[in-house]
């Protein structure tokens, strides 16, 4: 099965969320980050009018909703293999849920995706407690958002 899209989040209610996004569509790929502040909307990447590419760049541009969000993506349509690749290598294993009660602030995080041939989303959440190799996973995808090439 191929990735089509993905979202995941992390934050608290008091410090806000953080939202990396991303999907293939119609021969391209991009991924699109909401840091966590209230100047960009949430986006529902399972949107099929959630598109970015070079060629809608003037679609965009005078989309009220996608225009905000028009210095926030990045086109990794080249990439797109090797992301489903390294995905599916980091979360295959992950199970659908992850908590542990701890004083202070909660610091969530969820993972909704879908892949072709798939009956629906798959969703891992956690609430204080992550997989072992979430930081690899927190680190690669947050690379895409700082402009790494991966």
């Amino acid at each position: 099965m191929t990735l089509e899209y993905f979202e995941f989040y992390r934050g608290n209610l008091a410090d806000g969320f953080e939202t990396i996004a991303g999907k293939q569509k119609d021969g391209h790929a991009f991924i699109v980050t909401r840091k966590n502040d209230d100047s960009l909307p949430i986006l529902d990447i399972a949107d099929d009018s959630v598109d970015f590419s070079k060629k809608r760049q003037q679609i965009i541009t005078h989309d009220f909703k996608l225009r905000r969000f028009e210095n926030a993506w990045q086109d990794v349509s080249f990439q797109w293999a090797n992301i489903d690749r390294h995905w599916h290598e980091i979360v295959d294993a992950w199970q659908p849920e992850y908590r542990q009660i701890v004083e202070g602030p909660t610091k969530e995080w969820g993972l909704r995706y879908h892949e072709t041939g798939a009956s629906g989303e798959q969703r891992v959440v956690g609430a204080n407690a992550y997989p072992e190799n979430y930081e690899h996973f927190v680190n690669w995808l947050t690379g895409f958002s700082r402009g790494s090439i991966r």
